[in-house]
């Protein structure tokens, strides 16, 4: 009885919404894995449901990266674009078949240069209806540290959060608390570098089974 009110608890705090927005931007600090997740979202979330698919490059900041995704666009045969302004990520997105899975890839935003330019980008998805803002975060960070990123990233008022590197963690409790402590619904998990095996749509299953 004990375990099961334990696990009612869990599965009540612990929001989960997987899936997608048809045009879904990736947010989220250095190194958080935004470029390897989009990728995986491309081919599980577009191709694999037989969804035409196009990415955008909205990284001015590390060219490698924008290649990166450029090669994997190519690897994939689905049309990529890297935009350098507002203005021209506004018309990329316009610019889109109504039919098409948009994929925005966003610079890793330090806090610095989250009180700089990158202010105008939270401001533009922000003000889009349209877009759904997802905050990309490693699940291996520390606490304070995980809840620190998180609220910065809420300039940018995200709908969901996604968390990378599970396989690098024995300890997932603070990405759990992070959600409970937001109200912020999961959409993903990734637990390695794998495309597109080793990304997985949220579920509270992922805690409370262990139990």
């Amino acid at each position: 009885a004990v375990l099961r009110a334990t696990i009612d608890e869990i599965e009540r705090r612990f929001r989960v919404r997987p899936g997608l927005g048809r045009i879904t931007a990736l947010v989220g600090p250095p190194g958080s894995g935004k470029t390897t997740t989009l990728v995986k979202l491309a081919v599980s979330e577009g191709l694999m449901k037989n969804k035409p698919v196009r990415i955008l490059s909205a990284d001015t900041q590390r060219i490698a990266a924008s290649e990166q995704l450029r090669i994997y666009a190519a690897i994939l045969g689905v049309p990529f674009q890297s935009v350098e302004t507002i203005p021209a990520l506004g018309h990329a997105i316009d610019a889109a078949p109504a039919n098409t899975l948009l994929l925005i890839d966003t610079p890793g935003l330090s806090p610095a240069a989250l009180e700089g330019p990158a202010a105008d980008l939270a401001g533009f998805l922000r003000r889009r209806q349209d877009i759904d803002t997802h905050v990309v975060l490693t699940a291996p960070t520390r606490q304070r540290d995980l809840e620190a990123a998180n609220d910065r990233f809420a300039i940018f008022n995200p709908s969901a959060l996604i968390f990378t590197k599970l396989d690098e963690t024995e300890a997932p409790g603070g990405l759990f608390s992070e959600a409970a402590r937001t109200e912020t619904p999961i959409s993903f998990f990734a637990n390695g570098q794998g495309v597109p095996e080793n990304l997985a749509p949220a579920s509270t299953s992922f805690l409370t089974e262990p139990l």
